[in-house]
């Protein structure tokens, strides 16, 4: 069951997973474009789960100033979200653009945050020609969502070749990812392309090595194109690390459910037993 808090004018939408005790570490789940807090099924293993909405998905805020889209302004909100919950120290999860937010969130407002976990995210496009070039790709995706049928836009979007993998999944399963998907609205999509797509979002590469936050970077055997960006990022910093998780592509907690909980689960306590450190 969602609910909501109005943050700077934004509705943000969040529900817990599971909720044992706050003594227990919190964990605050993000998920990717054109997904909701839905995609996450955790069960806990003496973890809470508080999964949110961001803007333009699921119960989260539609219609607002597409600047409300930016990342700046977003992480600033979860963070400011997240204190108005009385969570005073939690680890962030974040899978594919959730892993992109988390990454911010953790750069530009790391108070409280005791670890973060990014699957198949990135921390943006090093080389500036590219960084244009990918925004314009984004924002041409962004005008079809706005003049296209919407549904054609989910095909196109299930056809990619990063989600290949999820043809191997259920037929139960993939038709929930897919409604999940079609419940979406074409303006929240557009806007978060336009505003905090790969190709707007700033690159913070430069800053990985200043950060002493701990950081585990997860990918799917399948997905080379993530896996080589993983690698690459965890070579900049010594307090970050990177695990393969096997027979599965782009979206791990999906594909190998059970396998990755339990690879969250072992980091979390194990970062857990050791002793603090300083924030970024």
């Amino acid at each position: 069951m969602c609910e909501h808090e109005i943050i700077n004018g934004v509705r943000y939408a969040y529900r817990w997973l599971r909720k044992v005790d706050l003594e227990f570490p919190t964990v605050i789940c993000l998920h990717g474009f054109t997904g909701t807090s839905k995609t996450f099924t955790f069960t806990g293993h003496d973890l809470n789960y508080l999964a949110i909405d961001l803007i333009g998905h699921g119960d989260s805020s539609i219609y607002v100033h597409p600047y409300r889209y930016q990342m700046s302004a977003l992480v600033r909100d979860l963070a400011q979200l997240v204190s108005e919950l009385d969570i005073s120290s939690f680890y962030l999860l974040g899978y594919s653009m959730g892993g992109r937010v988390a990454l911010s969130w953790m750069l530009e407002y790391p108070r409280g945050i005791k670890g973060v976990i990014i699957e198949s995210g990135t921390a943006g496009i090093s080389d500036t020609k590219q960084r244009h070039q990918r925004q314009k790709a984004d924002d041409k995706l962004a005008k079809r969502l706005l003049t296209k049928p919407f549904t054609e836009f989910i095909d196109y979007w299930e056809d990619l070749p990063l989600f290949h993998s999820q043809k191997k999944l259920s037929l139960q399963k993939k038709e929930a990812i897919r409604m999940e998907r079609l419940s979406q609205h074409p303006f929240g999509l557009a806007m978060s392309l336009m505003y905090m797509g790969t190709g707007a979002q700033k690159n913070y590469w430069p800053l990985l090595s200043e950060c002493a936050i701990p950081l585990l970077y997860i990918a799917g055997e399948w997905d080379r194109k993530f896996n080589v960006i993983g690698l690459d990022l965890v070579k900049q910093n010594p307090e970050f690390s990177f695990q393969l998780i096997r027979n599965c592509g782009h979206c791990c907690h999906i594909e190998q459910p059970r396998g990755f909980e339990k690879l969250v689960t072992n980091w979390i306590k194990e970062k857990e037993s050791e002793p603090p450190y300083e924030n970024c």
